[in-house]
C-alpha cells in the first residue's frame, strides 16, 4: 500500500512537471495563433515555476510574446502590460544567459534589433512628451519624461552596441534628453563621446561648453570646446552666437564684437545681432576707461548698428530706446561741460548748449517710437518728459506728465 502511494505521488509529481512544460508549449501555440492574452498567461506561469524557470526556451518565448504585446496595434493586447518592452528585453537577456548550448542564440540576435528599434521609438515618444511638458512650463513632468527617455535610448544603444553597431545617433539623443532633463553628468559623458567621434552636429559643442561653464564652473574647458567647435564649423551662426555670449560673460568684449561682426555678415536680416553689436559698442562709449578716440569711434559704430537693427525691424523697442538714450547721454556730457565753464566764456557755453540741444532733438524720434511701441514703459516716459522740458516744449511736457500720472 505504501508502494502504491509512492508511485501515485511520483506520477502526480511527474504530471505537474509535464504540465508546466506544457505551459511553455501552450504559450508558444497561443502566440503563434495571435492570442497574446492567453500566451502571456501561460508564459507568466512558466517563467516562475521551478521546473521551467531555468529553461532558455521559457525566456526566449517570453521575450517573443512580450515584444509583440508592446508592438501590438490591438489596444486590448497593448494594455496587457505597460512595461512589456522592458520585460521583453530582460527575457531575451535571460534566455541568452541560460542558453549555454546556444540553441536560440541566432534567433534572439535576429530579434534584438526589433527590441532596439522599439526602445528608440519609445524614447522618442517620451522625449516628445517631455518637450510638451516643457512647453507647458511643467518642469517636474518634463524632467520625469526626459529621464525615462534617456533610459530607453540607453537600452537601444546597448542593444545596437551588442550587435556590433556604435550608433552615434542614439548617443546624440541620450545627450539631448539628459541635458533637457538636467542630468548634466550623463549629458556631459555622451557629449564628450560625440565630440571624440566628430559627430556632425555643431550644437554638441555649445551644449558641452555650456555644461563645463555653468555646471562645472570651468571656463577654460568651455573656451577650449568653443574653439574646437568653431574650428570645425566657423560659419555656424548658432555656435558663433553661443560663444559670443560666453565671451561677453567673461568680459572679453573685443573678441565678442569680432564674433558679432562676423555674425552680421552671416545673417544680414537678423535685427537682434545688430542690436547686440550696438549694445556692446555702447558699453565702450559708457566705459570711463575708454579714450576719447575710442569713445568717438564706438559712438559712430553704435549708431550704425542700432539704425540697422531698426531698419530691419522698425517696431523693435530696444534699439529705439537705446538710440535715444545714447544721444541723451551725449547731450548730458555737453551740458555738464557747459555748466562748468567760467562766466566769461559765454560763447563757448552757447556753442555747447546748442550742440546738446541738437542731440536732444535727434533723440526724440527714437524715444517717441519707443513710446509708441511700449506706451506704458516708465523709463521712456520720464526720458521724454525731461527732454521736452529741457527743450522748452511745454505742451508735450504736459502731455507726458498726464500719462505718467495715469500710471500711478
Amino acid at each position: 500500500m505504501k508502494k502504491i502511494v509512492l508511485v501515485t505521488l511520483l506520477f502526480f509529481t511527474t504530471a505537474i512537471g509535464f504540465s508546466q512544460k506544457n505551459m511553455v508549449v501552450s504559450a508558444y501555440n497561443y502566440h503563434k495563433s495571435g492570442k497574446l492574452d492567453k500566451a502571456k498567461e501561460a508564459i507568466d506561469k512558466a517563467s516562475v515555476h521551478p521546473k521551467t524557470v531555468a529553461m532558455a526556451k521559457t525566456w526566449y518565448y517570453r521575450g517573443n510574446i512580450y515584444i509583440d504585446i508592446y508592438n501590438s496595434t490591438n489596444e486590448e493586447y497593448k494594455k496587457l502590460d505597460p512595461d512589456a518592452l522592458n520585460k521583453a528585453y530582460e527575457a531575451y537577456k535571460k534566455a541568452l544567459e541560460l542558453d549555454t548550448k546556444k540553441t536560440y542564440y541566432i534567433e534572439i540576435l535576429a530579434r534584438m534589433p526589433i527590441v532596439g528599434e522599439s526602445f528608440f521609438n519609445y524614447g522618442a515618444n517620451l522625449y516628445n512628451e517631455g518637450q510638451t511638458a516643457l512647453d507647458a512650463k511643467d518642469t517636474v513632468t518634463a524632467n520625469y519624461e526626459f529621464g525615462k527617455s534617456v533610459k530607453a535610448f540607453e537600452n537601444a544603444y546597448q542593444i545596437y552596441k551588442d550587435a556590433g553597431s556604435e550608433d552615434s545617433l542614439t548617443i546624440y539623443y541620450i545627450a539631448v534628453a539628459a541635458e533637457l532633463g538636467h542630468d548634466y553628468d550623463k549629458a556631459k559623458k555622451s557629449l564628450e563621446t560625440l565630440v571624440a567621434m566628430n559627430y556632425p552636429e555643431p550644437g554638441i559643442y555649445s551644449s558641452l561648453a555650456g555644461i563645463y561653464y555653468n555646471q562645472d564652473k570651468d571656463a577654460e574647458k568651455a573656451a577650449a570646446v568653443y574653439a574646437d567647435g568653431r574650428g570645425k564649423y566657423p560659419n555656424n551662426l548658432s555656435l558663433l552666437l553661443n560663444e559670443t555670449n560666453f565671451l561677453l560673460a567673461n568680459k572679453q568684449t573685443n573678441k565678442a564684437l569680432s564674433n558679432l561682426e562676423l555674425a552680421a555678415k552671416l545673417d544680414t536680416t537678423n535685427a537682434t545681432i545688430f542690436f547686440a553689436i550696438g549694445a556692446n559698442y555702447n558699453q565702450i562709449v559708457d566705459d570711463s576707461t575708454s579714450t576719447p578716440e575710442m569713445k568717438e569711434e564706438a559712438f559712430n559704430r553704435t549708431i550704425k548698428a542700432y539704425n540697422k537693427a531698426i531698419e530691419i525691424r522698425p517696431d523693435y523697442f530696444d534699439p529705439n530706446y537705446n538710440m535715444g538714450a545714447l544721444y541723451v547721454n551725449k547731450a548730458a556730457i555737453l551740458i555738464d561741460e557747459a555748466n562748468q565753464l567760467p562766466f566769461e566764456e559765454q560763447a563757448k557755453y552757447d556753442e555747447l548748449k546748442a550742440k546738446a540741444d541738437e542731440y536732444l532733438e535727434t533723440c526724440l524720434p527714437y524715444l517717441e517710437k519707443a513710446h509708441q511701441i511700449l506706451p506704458d514703459d516708465m523709463s521712456t516716459l520720464y526720458s521724454l518728459k525731461e527732454i521736452y522740458a529741457r527743450l522748452g516744449n511745454d505742451v508735450k511736457t504736459k502731455e507726458i506728465n498726464t500719462l505718467i500720472d495715469a500710471q500711478h
